[in-house]
């Protein structure tokens, strides 16, 4: 099985790549005998791009043609939809480092490359370079939304024998910061903000106007109502309920005090002028 999917996989790299490489073929075979050097140098980095753009191209149209992954519990090689994850996966997998990182740094084709994967999000939707998603086709962003450098989204958990899929949202005027881990079906509100080098695990509802802290934990299925605070480096166990308009932290985390009502207006004027 595992040979079967190499092979799979190999074919699939061939197949995602070959127009690419027929258009830089015949790009080639147009230029003038005559041509000096330097400019042929000089249109090597217009060809490279050229590539970028087609592959982006292909992965898109591979993806439409295939069955779209669904929300859900799947048994490793013995269920369909373990298949259907499968295969975006190898697309995914299509663009390695440094294509991938060249890709991040021109926001269009940044852009052109996660919705081409599935991922719901608008042209004000920014994917820093280095973040990384695994699963795209479940990832959804708002307006203005943001992730920080490096940060990774997972939108897939291995559970032994099982893989679980599970959509992640982040609401308009959301900021996740560098370095953090967002876990499978976590939802997030309006202008959350969330501190740098913070994980998330699955399944973790954030609701609008919240406020995490740098260097934070936040274990499975946790809560944190509207508009309350975390502190940084704070630990929340998993299961926890943090009201609205609380403010938490420590190890674990406890309730410190009621967010004040300067703290809360502070807020709302730094949304209105992101």
């Amino acid at each position: 099985m595992i040979l079967l999917f190499d092979l799979l996989w190999g074919l699939g790299f061939v197949v995602i790549w070959a127009p690419a490489a027929i258009v830089i073929a015949a790009l080639y075979q147009a230029m003038p005998e005559q041509m000096e050097p330097l400019a042929l140098a000089a249109l090597a980095p217009i060809a490279y791009l050229i590539a970028l753009m087609v592959t982006i191209m292909t992965i898109s149209v591979s993806r439409i043609l295939l069955p779209q992954p669904k929300e859900g519990s799947s048994r490793v090689f013995r269920d369909g939809h373990f298949f259907v994850f499968l295969l975006h996966w190898g697309l995914e997998s299509a663009l390695p480092r440094p294509f991938l990182t060249h890709v991040q740094l021109l926001t269009t084709l940044r852009t052109l490359y996660f919705r081409g994967l599935g991922a719901k999000l608008g042209w004000s939707s920014h994917i820093s370079p280095g973040a990384t998603v695994s699963g795209a086709a479940l990832l959804e962003m708002g307006h203005l939304s943001y992730l920080g450098e490096a940060t990774h989204v997972a939108t897939h958990l291995s559970q032994g024998d099982k893989v679980l899929l599970a959509r992640v949202r982040f609401g308009d005027h959301t900021n996740i910061g560098a370095h953090s881990h967002i876990g499978p079906g976590c939802s997030f509100g309006e202008a959350v903000r969330v501190g740098a080098l913070t994980d998330i695990a699955p399944s973790c509802i954030i609701e609008d106007e919240v406020e995490l802290g740098a260097r934070c934990q936040i274990g499975m299925g946790v809560t944190i109502g509207r508009g309350s605070q975390l502190e940084p480096r704070s630990f929340v166990p998993s299961w926890t309920v943090i009201p609205a308009g609380e403010v938490w932290g420590g190890d674990p985390a406890t309730k410190l005090r009621d967010v004040s009502d300067g703290e809360g207006a502070a807020r709302r004027r730094r949304r209105r002028k992101s």
